[in-house]
């Protein structure tokens, strides 16, 4: 008679575990409707991992400089009003590997940087607006025991460390967010409304000159922009049930403290797969243009990878 309440709570136990393994996860679950009158603390977040690798090279400064790209992104709400404005934050870090220092290594670390954006955004049932804010920090690394890379092969005219501020104001297609582009493309149920052919996105920035306890020079790193213009452009080429096709662009104006300005012209194939649940994307691009003095990659042909959660 002892027995029987332990085989119960045994196999009651067991039946318990069965059947929350066998559930469906959270995100195959129809989206509950949201009141209109919500407010929602970390509700949402989302990541990606690109990893390039560089063809093509114009010259010695290009050669010692890219060969690979690895970056990491985490965008996630502090705070949503009803699925339509919130307040959003995006953490990215980026390194760049170069021509190797050593005998014994096939490519050695040349830059580091990474970019802190706080942003308000205001979603509607096909836009998005954002207004926010950029702190970026860009390091050449020096590895050389006698002169720095960036010196010998950049003719002295490359400032190694880059700091600004930068206030933007941005609008276009909600499906830019490449997590509701998933759900809209990957996650259509009959019926539904019919995803666009075009996703695009214009973003205007102005550069901060200083801010307290910071000189001029320490926020432009020899590149004393003022303003800027960038327009992204996806268009869907094809669309099958389990990959999708796009031509992408990357338009981008700079003008400086001079009143000059710069083009940078970036053109890409991409293929996206949204494997369980998650997104990746193989990519093949050219940088036709990029008059940029410190971070020119003109000419430059990328193969890569990138991951979405």
């Amino acid at each position: 008679m002892n027995r029987c309440p332990l085989n119960l709570a045994r196999w009651g136990g067991a039946w318990i575990v069965a059947w929350a393994v066998c559930q469906p996860p959270a995100w195959a679950s129809p989206e509950p409707e949201v009141p209109a009158d919500s407010v929602r603390f970390l509700s949402e977040f989302s990541g990606t991992g690109r990893l390039l690798f560089f063809a093509n090279h114009q010259d010695e400064l290009q050669e010692d400089r890219f060969l690979t790209e690895g970056a990491m992104a985490l965008d996630f709400t502090f705070i949503s009003f009803a699925e339509k404005l919130s307040l959003r934050s995006r953490f990215t870090l980026l390194a760049n590997m170069g021509t190797s220092v050593a005998e014994n290594l096939p490519f050695s670390p040349k830059e580091t940087a990474y970019e802190i954006t706080p942003f308000v955004e205001y979603r509607t049932a096909a836009h998005l607006v954002r207004f926010g804010w950029n702190h970026v920090c860009q390091h050449l690394i020096y590895k050389d025991n006698e002169t720095p890379w960036y010196v010998a092969a950049g003719s002295n005219n490359v400032p190694p460390d880059v700091y600004y501020n930068r206030l933007f104001l941005g609008a276009g297609r909600r499906e830019i967010r490449p997590e509701i582009l998933r759900q809209v493309f990957f996650g259509r149920r009959e019926g539904g409304p019919v995803p666009p052919r075009v996703i695009w996105y214009v973003e205007a920035g102005g550069y901060l000159r200083s801010l307290p306890g910071m000189d001029e020079e320490s926020l432009a790193g020899g590149n004393a922009w003022t303003a800027d213009l960038t327009a992204d452009l996806r268009l869907l080429l094809h669309a099958a049930d389990r990959w999708l096709l796009f031509a992408n662009s990357r338009t981008q104006v700079l003008l400086d403290g001079d009143d000059e300005w710069y083009s940078r012209e970036r053109v890409e194939l991409e293929v996206a797969f949204n494997p369980r649940g998650f997104g990746l994307s193989l990519l093949l691009g050219a940088h036709l243009l990029d008059e940029h003095p410190r971070d020119s990659k003109e000419g430059l042909i990328e193969l890569g990878a990138v991951s979405y959660f």
